[in-house]
């Protein structure tokens, strides 16, 4: 049977910045990852291309690292805190029956982004869903990924902030990820920005420092079941 993991995320390009590396290396070994992107229109973004060009990109970005089509929710974009945070809930749990995940992977609350902000706590609330049902399997953990420009520039006024446990050796696939964050016309912007090709990549060095490896993706495991 095949392993699944959900990457419940807001925006396109968000499954790549946070999850790229690590997922085309689970790919690898047989995993199946589903994006879950729930502002799929993201129609108030700067530079934003035709809705077909930005179909067509996130396909193609998609595909670099192998993950499956995203599954796409028409949430508003940068207005998430207006949605009944019920609806955010159920429209996850939804994806959690039909994927029926092993683990997930999903915003950080602290995020300078609200729409991951919103995202996460909901993501939080749907995560207990197979404690409520029968036929979900249980799942194994539940992770905070970091995006960067948005979870690198969150302020720590509530004491909240990124605190990474959880590191996966990514050298084989770094390269893969910024192929795919290429896909993504608009997106990438010059160095210094956090979403620079040296950016990215120095995170990756930076974490693998960390850890004691080479590049490296870095996440914030909150719940895990087993070893």
């Amino acid at each position: 049977m095949i392993k699944v993991i959900l990457v419940v995320v807001a925006h396109p390009d968000d499954e790549i910045l946070g999850f790229g590396a690590t997922g085309a290396k689970l790919v690898k070994e047989g995993w199946k990852v589903q994006p879950i992107i729930l502002c799929g229109n993201v129609d108030v973004r700067h530079k934003r291309p035709s809705d077909d060009e930005l179909y067509k990109d996130m396909i193609a970005a998609n595909k670099v690292v192998g993950f499956e089509e995203p599954v796409l929710g028409n949430f508003p974009n940068i207005r998430m805190n207006n949605v009944d945070h019920l609806d955010i809930v159920q429209f996850i749990e939804t994806q959690i029956l039909e994927f029926k995940p092993e683990r997930i992977f999903t915003h950080h609350p602290a995020d300078l982004n609200d729409d991951h902000c919103q995202i996460a706590k909901a993501c939080m609330a749907a995560s207990r869903y197979y404690q409520r049902r029968d036929d979900i399997p249980s799942l194994k953990s539940l992770s905070f990924v970091e995006i960067q420009s948005a979870t690198d520039w969150g302020f720590e006024a509530s004491g909240d902030s990124f605190k990474p446990n959880h590191y996966v050796e990514v050298t084989e696939e770094i390269e893969l990820k910024l192929e795919a964050l290429a896909c993504y016309r608009n997106v990438m912007r010059d160095f210094p920005h956090p979403r620079s090709v040296e950016a990215v990549k120095g995170l990756a060095a930076y974490r693998g420092g960390q850890s004691g490896q080479k590049y490296s993706e870095a996440f914030q495991t909150i719940f895990q079941q087993g070893f």
